[in-house]
């Protein structure tokens, strides 16, 4: 009985009751806070030993608390030690920032709010640094003080977006007001661009048809150019065969000539020899005397003839009449020419003046103008050079074996403004040229249009003298360039030498790089 006694009490005394326990863990907490406030304590203590003193000025500070912590680019460097109420209703926030930390005056003071709630006074530098202004420390006064403020709520931004949203709503009112408008002008437009683009397919259509023919004209008339050119060449060896053999089969009469002439030569030296002594006799000189005599009274006869004379073409009917027959011959001369189709720049005079009274008859009646429809001298100098000129263009390329033959007509050459068709690599890749002319000054002349079967431009460069320049710029998908230097040694003949395709790109019409060339032109 004792025994179970004492064994009973023994397990009362090994049992804790849910007091103790309660006990136990209050106990365990009021010490964890204690050293966390120990931590906390003596960590606010090191702070401010070792900080300084920065004050923001808020408008708001949205919960921002005494001890909430502050951030520099999202890093623990400071605390907030006061904040006091304005009489202006205004903040002031005095932190505590930790020394070797810069804070600069152009940085950016946000209260932020963490997700358990707490407030946080969160400072981003500024992007410039090197020209920022660093905070000193202390408390500034409140003029001088950066100002901090809240992250845009809702309602701010809500309160932003009204006055854009009524704004869009006006546009949007404008827009269905003027929308079927716009709608049926753009029909419009369309319906007006469709027929357009009709009219000038069809019109396109024509003209590549009309452009056909003549391209297929101009290849008869190149094909007759060539025979021509041909048949030409083969009489120019001819008669310079025949002129060879002339020569040869004439060469014992030109040495029978040369001997005459040296043989003539010799008797009119001998001649003058004998006019020499025959000079020296006395007789001769008498007579050569005697001559000058008669001469010199010959001379004062003729002189009282001429007085005689100009007595009586003083007189003023002789005078008169003398102007009528002038008249008439010259009015006789131009019909002549007229008639017999010389075209020559003489015209007949006005009618003669009136004869004075008692002038003799015989002064026949006032010569007539020729009629005004044919003007003397108006086709002066008219020729077929003048409407058509032909030029053959003989290229050689160091890359090729056989020269490159081209070949152009210019309508009117003469004018200012003129036309120029052709075709160039005749037989080969031939290509085509189709280009208006101007003639800026007497030296210079700038072209336009097709040149080497693409859009173009040409320039020729002519100064007084045989040297000259020619450009030629064509083809706008890949630009190409030609260069020449020209040297004209006669009217008709021109000798050039240059670059092909200076920009050395691919090019269709020859080598597929820049090329020197060489060769003549001619011009009928």
């Amino acid at each position: 009985m004792a025994r179970s006694l004492c064994s009973a009490r023994g397990a009362q005394r090994g049992r804790t009751t849910p007091g103790q326990q309660v006990r136990t863990g209050v106990f365990a907490l009021l010490a964890l806070a204690a050293m966390f406030g120990i931590y906390v304590f003596l960590n606010n203590l090191a702070l401010h030993k070792n900080a300084y003193i920065l004050a923001i000025h808020f408008h708001n500070v949205g919960g921002l608390q005494e001890g909430s912590t502050v951030q520099l680019s999202g890093v623990n460097v400071g605390l907030v030690d006061h904040i006091e109420l304005l009489p202006d209703q205004t903040v002031d926030v005095i932190c505590s920032i930790s020394r070797g930390v810069k804070v600069y005056r152009e940085s950016t003071f946000l209260v932020t709010t963490t997700l358990t709630g707490a407030a946080t006074l969160a400072i981003t530098p500024p992007q410039d640094i090197a020209s920022a202004t660093p905070l000193q420390s202390g408390i500034l006064p409140e003029n001088e003080q950066p100002w901090g403020r809240l992250p845009a709520s809702f309602n701010d931004l809500i309160a932003e977006v009204q006055p854009r949203i009524k704004e869009l709503d006006k546009t949007l009112a404008v827009l269905n007001r003027d929308l079927p408008a716009m709608a049926n002008r753009f029909n419009a437009v369309a319906g007006h661009t469709d027929t357009l683009v009709t009219d000038a397919d069809a019109n396109l259509r024509q003209l590549t048809a009309q452009m056909t023919g003549t391209i297929t004209a101009l290849n008869g008339a190149i094909v007759s150019t060539q025979s021509v050119l041909s048949t030409s060449g083969r009489n120019v060896e001819q008669l310079t065969s025949t002129m060879n053999a002339t020569v040869q089969e004439n060469r014992a009469k030109i040495d029978a000539l040369t001997t005459n002439l040296a043989s003539a030569a010799g008797n009119l030296s001998q001649t003058m020899q004998t006019l020499a002594s025959v000079a020296k006799d006395p007789q001769l000189k008498g007579n050569l005397i005697q001559t000058t005599t008669n001469v010199r009274e010959a001379s004062e006869r003729m002189k009282k003839i001429a007085e005689d004379i100009e007595n009586i073409t003083g007189d003023p009917g002789v005078q008169s009449n003398l102007k009528g027959a002038v008249y008439d011959l010259s009015s006789t001369i131009a019909k002549a020419n007229d008639i017999l189709g010389t075209y020559s720049s003489a015209t007949a005079h006005g009618p003669a003046p009136a004869a004075t009274p008692g002038a003799p008859p015989g002064a026949g009646p006032p010569p007539q103008q020729p009629p005004s429809g044919r003007p003397g001298g108006l086709l002066r100098g008219f020729s077929a050079a003048s409407l058509v000129q032909l030029q053959v263009r003989e290229t050689w390329a160091t890359t090729h074996a056989g020269p490159q033959s081209d070949i152009n007509f210019v309508l009117l050459p003469l004018g200012k403004t003129h036309v120029t068709f052709g075709a160039n690599d005749l037989g080969y890749n031939t290509s085509y040229n189709a280009l208006l002319n101007k003639r800026l000054t007497p030296a210079l002349q700038v072209s336009g249009g097709v040149l080497y079967s693409n859009l173009g431009l040409q320039l020729q460069f002519q100064p007084t003298g045989p040297l000259g320049l020619d450009a030629r710029l064509y083809d706008s998908r890949n630009p190409k360039l030609d260069l020449y230097g020209n040297v004209t040694l006669f009217k008709r003949l021109q000798l050039f030498y240059g670059q092909r395709n200076m920009f050395s790109s691919p090019n269709r019409f020859g080598p597929p790089t820049s090329t020197p060339v060489f060769g003549f032109q001619t011009n009928y």
